[in-house]
């Protein structure tokens, strides 16, 4: 019987000290990654984004007129449709499906620029950037 209390004993003391040094590794640990702290971040452009998509999970008009009735839910701002690309006719120079049928509002001031497209669930996607000195955003790139 005292030969079980002494086993019982060392694992307790083995599992004790085996979170302890899990415990140790867990607080020596350093990030792989880290958050990317960019321009998009440092501005008000999150905040305009959280109030599109407000408006888009609400919106209830018609489809074609998706980026004419945002527009004017951001009267305060201006913001203007972004312009047709000669490689694809479309408002996007992107070439990728995921684009495809997407509307775009620029504003040029806050240097924000958003993508606007219907998913096959009928909800609305939205698709964001910070510009920095291209027209579009850098994943719009055809690769």
């Amino acid at each position: 019987m005292a030969f079980l209390y002494v086993g019982l004993g060392l694992a307790m003391i083995s599992g004790i000290s085996a979170m302890m040094q899990i415990g140790n590794n867990i607080n020596n640990l350093s990030l792989l990654s880290s958050f990317k702290d960019n321009e998009y971040y440092q501005s008000s452009l999150p905040s305009y984004d959280r109030r599109i998509m407000n408006f888009l999970n609400n919106y209830s008009g018609l489809d074609s007129e998706v980026c004419i009735k945002t527009k004017e839910n951001l009267s305060e701002t201006f913001y203007e449709d972004g312009e047709i690309f000669l490689s694809t006719g479309t408002q996007t120079p992107s070439e990728s499906p995921l684009f495809l049928g997407s509307c775009a509002l620029v504003n040029r001031e806050l240097k924000h620029r958003v993508l606007i497209k219907k998913s096959s669930d009928g909800s609305f996607n939205l698709f964001s950037c910070y510009l920095k000195s291209e027209t579009f955003c850098p994943y719009e790139l055809n690769k």
